[in-house]
């Protein structure tokens, strides 16, 4: 009885112990066990909050109540916070919804923000929005351990770890106790440093003014509330201790002024963007009227964590600030800004599982199966015999239970995925959602944007077309202003970018027509032959800013004593040109590259960087022609925009060239264009003119009048791959002044243009393009295109990195040609139209097809061609539900814009394709987020390159020699004991400390922390890359860790079967296993699973693909195959063994172990069994390094190999001593060697076996093939008639 008793006190705490940790484990339990569902949510004390997937796990907090003052009203307000964020009780909604910001208020709204007007209403505001800061607490060491030793899978292997000391396996259960502690106290030293490492990248809030009560104050940055008016701009000093730099403490919307910004940091845009005021928003009233989006209106915020290069004041604002800093009100802080989003981003969103949990536990369940069946026998047997301990019987069933969990699994799982981010984070890639590595090795479907990604972004102008007033070539002694007359490259040799087949997917039938194919009489190559309208287009029509720059202070007042010092010994003439040089390298043009290739082609200067465009900024953009008699002045810029596809800009022209009579030829042309306005009086004065560009289709339906050949020219230059840009121009009247210019629309503007020319810039591959998509074309990836360049261009880019491989057809809108689709006049809403508008032709328009929505018509056609989709129809695909259908056939997708780019790649994915998507992280940024792997590539920006280029110049300068701790060790020691000598032995062991160290030294760094820089809002992955490479590495490391993933849990399942068998049927004859013999296979088995791990991709990529998943004919065929070779031999052996020891050395299950033949032959078995696992299912080639080029694993299974061949053999009798082994019989020994090579040689060869009848399936290289049985049908119907790929 007290025997019962006690088993019933043991089961209760075991059961008190189990709730308690039920409480850690599942929140829904907590919730259950502690709290009760209430009706009234005034009654509530803590809300259960259930994230999305992938974003964290559920967590139950506590509700806050506070009473929140309104004016002289009081009211409670009811909140919770949950990662970071706020989430406040909205009773008429009667639901909790994120904390508000005043960020989506109307232009009117902002324009009037004059910030907190009293302390009463900064209390309100710091009491609902708290502090701006972006914190990362650290939690003290024992609590992370605490944290990780109640988790579910750490308990449950300490569970099995006190089972096997139950069965008084001690040595053995203290190995395994100490691995799993070690493992997680590494993991969490991990998370430590990487909370260190972040907590330190926070960047200081810069003291900032803040107006206040209608004064400025300068407060800290830490002190900002959204609605707060501050002043912001680039300090004038180093004061900041930023380098120069104003880092923006929280997101803001410029009021007036404008600033140019650098957002690489979150990004991943290199290029500074240009930030303008709301002014032209505020003055209109209907743009007042509308709501601020981030999306749209993204060029009016600074956002959090970024730099403001330069900036300029706006004396005339209407708070004029005390700094002379632009103005600005706050919108949001915290983590609520953009870094604080990213910040968020790599702290919460931790799923570290490398497969998926539904498969692993279907596959549990089934091993489970077996597992139970197994200790059911055990149990039905074990209650025969009266004598047996019912202890020891339920010891062994719950052992055999639990073996079906492996204790080292969530183990083995964490070490591959760790290998794989320090193997991406070796090539400068890093992951903020670890769990969609495997995702990259099951990628179907690979998508690229086409400029700054396929193509480099450093556009050269290589000429004109279509200018209606070129000029007379230039007298032969003359100095080309270009060489070659056109652009070229610094070396000064002409980079060619026609050099492909005018007809896509087909070859040229005659031969060369000029040397470098741009020998025509249409394209004007020499940049002084330029009409004067078109030069002032490309000279002045842009959005480029001047940026001055500023170094760290320490290195002024060291470059200013030194230049001091040399001017001492100049003369004053020498001074002088040192003075303009030193101007030159003070300042810099940035922005659009298309834009500064037109620039520097023209040979004008520029100089400003102001609003340009309402607020009325106190800076000047001007233009200047090389004479600088010719000044192009600001007055009003219209930005370009992705969805209007142009932008155009007012200027006032002074031309002071002598001998001008009348007009000048900038403003009207050789001769007054029809329909401008004719010389006034005023004509030879400054005289206000409008310049325009954008997309030939879009400015043809802002003419004034089209030319005959106007399509004709633009599609030729655009299929032969060039980016073609439509210039026009507009003289104003001159009775109109500066102001009544300034507040013209832009719908006044862009009306009733002059045509002069198209600009013809090269775009030329990246050299590391063709060779990575054709990489991927040829290892089964379907390639897609997705760009905002035009369609003509995007085909033939498309062709010569193999997206398009047959001939092409566009999908565009019939009307494009009389200039009404994209023209603001002409422009319909989608939807609106038939399906006649829109045609399918071909770049030379030979092949022109009906558009239809009937799935069999474009079934026919894409299976005949390449297709590419323009915008405006994919538009009218989307409104009328055709996109559907019409996405996944296509391969080029062209003038989209960035809500277009995802939805192809989020139709893409309800199709069931695994997608990739690769941008540069700015337009991209939807498509980047949709897909199941997005890689943005993260260039460095200009001013990070030309820091780093410096620091490499000092260091070349002043070389240091870092000397590692041994030596510092023995110099410390000769100087504690002067006149004693330094042995050699001494300098041997500095020697190898320093060796030691400079070998540790990269390790410490291979994983990194994400941190902002690293990693961008734009996408999981963010290659730190100019070009896609870095994709063909993402994708050869997702099937790395897919295959690694999958073989392990092969493994393990093997490895549990096996067990199964040995504590169920061989444990009733009383074989056990000595507690050295469990240790020394447990030690092998794990440095074999580190090992697995630790395996390499393969340099190539192959067309064979890796199971996506283990429910598949092959894993199961193998897993079964290669248990039923083990079984068979485990209980053939155990037959022979038994048959062959004496009655005497007998044991029951119950005995202590003691050395007999059947233990010491079982124990050989089955750890040859464990040794050909992990031999027969490593994968190897074509995914990762083979067996062999692994040399942990390899030569941990020789030492294994070895180890069991002197033992099967007894080539040294003392070692099957010391491990309690018997001697074995000869015929026992040599069919023991025999028959184990055999199982092995069978095992290898069923594995192969079944790897080849059973591959995985590989997807089409086109999108039509998806639908093979609907082709077929439509081949047997007649409608196809074509052989097909």
């Amino acid at each position: 009885m007290f025997t019962y008793h006690c088993y019933g006190m043991a089961g209760a705490a075991v059961l008190n112990i189990l709730t308690h940790l039920f409480t850690h484990w599942s929140i829904r339990f907590r919730a259950y066990a502690s709290t009760a569902a209430i009706a009234d949510i005034d009654d509530g004390e803590c809300v259960l909050v259930v994230p999305v997937k992938f974003n964290g796990s559920t967590e139950l907090v506590p509700l806050d109540r506070r009473i929140v003052k309104e004016g002289i009203t009081e009211t409670e307000e009811l909140s919770f916070d949950f990662r970071r964020q706020r989430f406040v009780y909205d009773p008429s909604r009667h639901a909790f919804e994120k904390l508000r910001f005043p960020d989506k208020e109307t232009f009117e709204f902002y324009g009037k923000a004059s910030g907190h007007g009293s302390e009463a209403k900064q209390l309100a505001a710091f009491d609902r929005y708290g502090p701006n800061k972006v914190d990362v607490p650290l939690p003290a060491f024992s609590e992370l351990l605490k944290e990780h030793l109640v988790a579910p899978f750490f308990v449950f292997q300490v569970f099995c770890v006190a089972l096997w000391a139950l069965d008084e396996y001690f040595y053995y259960s203290a190995f395994t106790l100490f691995m799993l502690v070690t493992f997680e106290s590494t993991v969490v030293g991990q998370r430590l440093r990487n909370l260190k490492e972040l907590r330190s990248l926070q960047t200081a809030k810069q003291p900032i003014f803040v107006y206040r009560s209608g004064k400025w104050e300068l407060m800290p940055g830490e002190s900002l509330l959204p609605g707060d008016v501050i002043s912001i701009g680039r300090p004038t000093s180093d004061s900041s201790g930023s380098g120069g730099d104003q880092v923006v403490p929280a997101d803001c919307l410029l009021l007036a002024g404008s600033c140019i910004a650098e957002e690489a940091v979150l990004t991943g845009e290199s290029t500074p963007q240009w930030k303008s005021n709301i002014g032209d928003e505020v003055s209109s009233e209907s743009a007042g009227r509308s709501r601020l989006s981030n999306k749209a209106h993204k060029h009016h915020i600074l956002f959090g964590g970024t730099k403001i290069l330069q900036h300029s004041g706006d004396k005339a604002a209407r708070i004029r600030t005390p700094d002379g800093g632009c103005l600005a009100v706050v919108l949001r802080t915290g983590f609520e800004t953009a870094q604080g989003r990213l910040m968020r981003t790599i702290l919460f969103s931790t799923e570290r599982v490398s497969a998926n949990n539904a498969e692993a536990g279907l596959f549990i369940a089934f091993l489970l199966c077996f597992a139970l069946a197994a200790a059911y026998y055990v149990l039905v047997h074990g209650l025969e015999d009266p004598t047996r301990s019912r202890f020891k019987l339920f010891l062994n069933c719950v052992m055999i239970v639990t073996s079906v969990i492996p204790p080292e699994l969530p183990m083995e799982l964490s070490l591959a995925v760790n290998a794989s981010l320090l193997a991406l984070a070796k090539k400068r890639v890093f992951c903020t959602e670890p769990f969609r590595i495997p995702f990259a090795g099951k990628v179907e479907v690979c998508c690229f944007d086409k400029t700054g990604t396929l193509t480099s972004d450093h556009l050269l102008l290589e000429g004109l077309v279509g200018d209606p007033e070129p000029r007379p070539p230039p007298p032969p002694a003359a100095t080309p202003a270009g060489e070659e007359g056109g652009a070229s490259s610094k070396s000064g040799k002409r980079v060619k970018f026609r050099d492909e087949p005018k007809e896509l997917g087909k070859a040229k039938a005659g031969g060369d027509l000029d040397a470098d194919e741009l020998a025509d009489p249409h394209l004007i190559k020499d940049p002084r032959r330029f009409g004067a309208r078109a030069t002032l287009v490309l000279a002045a029509c842009h959005s480029l800013v001047q940026v001055m720059a500023q170094e760290d202070s320490k290195d002024k007042e060291k470059e200013k004593a030194d230049k001091d010092k040399a001017d001492k010994d100049k003369s004053g003439g020498g001074k002088e040109k040192d003075k303009e040089k030193d101007k030159e390298r003070e300042s810099e043009v940035v922005g659009d590259p298309l834009e500064k290739a037109a620039l520097e082609t023209t040979n004008w200067s520029f100089s400003g960087g102001s609003t340009g465009g309402g607020g009325g900024g106190s800076g000047v953009d001007m233009s200047f022609s090389p004479d600088r008699r010719v000044r192009a002045t600001l007055l009003h810029r219209f930005h370009f925009s992705s969805h209007l596809k142009r932008m155009s800009a007012v200027l006032r022209v002074e031309d002071d060239t002598p001998g001008l009579l009348g007009a000048s030829p900038y403003a009207y042309g050789d001769s007054p264009a029809p329909g401008a306005v004719p010389p006034g009086p005023a004509a030879t004065g400054p005289q206000f003119v409008v310049v325009a560009k954008g997309a030939p289709e879009v400015i043809k339906g802002l003419l004034a009048s089209v030319p005959s050949d106007y399509d004709a020219q633009y599609r030729r230059y655009a299929a032969e791959g060039a980016r073609v840009i439509a210039l026009a121009h507009k003289a104003l009247s001159p009775d109109l002044d500066s102001t009544s210019v300034r507040a013209l629309s832009r719908e006044a503007v862009e009306s009733e243009l002059n045509f002069v020319g198209f600009a013809v810039f090269q775009c030329p591959l990246k050299p590391e393009s063709e060779p990575a998509l054709k990489e991927l074309s040829q290892s089964a990836h379907q390639l897609l295109m997705i760009t905002g360049d035009a369609p003509l261009t995007a085909c033939y880019a498309a062709a010569r990195v193999h997206i398009v491989t047959r001939p092409v057809l566009v999908l565009g809108h019939v009307e494009e040609d009389r200039g009404h689709a994209g023209g603001s006049a002409g422009a319909r809403e989608p939807g609106t139209e038939p399906d006649a508008a829109f045609v399918w032709s071909s770049p030379d328009e030979a092949v022109q097809l009906p558009f239809s929505r009937v799935w069999d018509d474009m079934l026919k056609v894409a299976s005949e061609y390449d297709l590419c989709v323009s915008g405006d129809a994919l538009a009218h695909a989307a409104a009328v539900g055709a996109a559907d259908k019409l996405i996944p056939l296509c391969q080029v997708f062209a003038r989209v814009s960035p809500d277009q780019k995802e939805l192809v790649v989020k139709t893409l994915r309800a199709h069931g394709a695994v997608t990739l998507m690769c941008g540069d992280g700015t337009n991209d940024v939807g498509g980047l987020k949709a897909a199941h792997v997005g890689v943005a590539l993260l260039t460095a920006s200009e001013g990070s390159k030309k820091k780093k280029k410096k620091d490499k110049e000092k260091e070349k300068e002043k070389p240091v020699v870092k000397k590692g701790q041994g030596t510092l060790k023995m110099e410390e020691w000769m100087r504690n004991n002067p006149g004693k000598p330094v042995t050699p032995q001494m300098e041997r062991w500095a020697k190898m400390i320093d060796q030691m160290e400079g070998a540790a030294g990269p390790m410490d760094a291979d994983l990194p922390m994400l941190k902002p820089g690293d990693a961008s809002m734009a996408s999981p992955f963010t290659a730190k890359a100019t070009s896609v490479a870095p994709v063909t590495d993402i994708i050869k490391q997702g099937r790395c860790t897919l295959v690694t993933t999958v073989q392990m849990f092969k493994i393990l399942g093997l490895t549990c079967l096996s067990t199964a068998y040995s504590l169920s049927v061989l444990y009733l004859q009383g074989v056990k296993l000595s507690d050295t013999q469990a240790t020394v296979t447990g030690m092998l088995s794990a440095a074999q699973f580190l090992f697995i791990s630790q395996a390499k991709p393969l340099e190539a990529l192959g067309p064979v693909r890796p199971h996506p998943t283990i429910f598949n004919a092959y894993f199961f065929g193998s897993l079964l195959g290669q248990f039923g070779v083990h079984l068979a031999l485990l209980i053939y052996f155990y037959r022979m063994a038994l048959a062959a020891m004496p009655e005497t050395d007998r044991l029951g299950s119950d005995s202590e172990f003691k050395p007999n033949l059947v233990n010491t032959v079982c124990y050989i078995v089955q750890a040859v069994v464990q040794m050909m696992t992990f031999a027969v299912n490593y994968v190897g080639h074509p995914f990762n390094s083979s067996l062999v080029e692994n040399r942990g694993l390899f030569n941990s299974l020789r030492i294994s190999a070895a180890f069991l061949f002197v033992v099967a053999t007894e080539i040294v009798p003392d070692i099957n001593n010391s491990i309690g082994m018997v001697p074995i019989p000869q015929n026992i020994k040599a069919q023991l060697i025999t028959l184990c090579f055999a199982a092995f040689v069978g095992t290898w060869h069923l594995e192969r076996l079944l790897r080849a009848l059973f591959p995985a399936p590989i997807p089409p290289a086109k999108g039509y093939q998806v639908y093979a049985a609907d082709v077929k049908r439509l081949q047997r119907a007649g409608v196809i008639r074509k052989k097909l790929e």
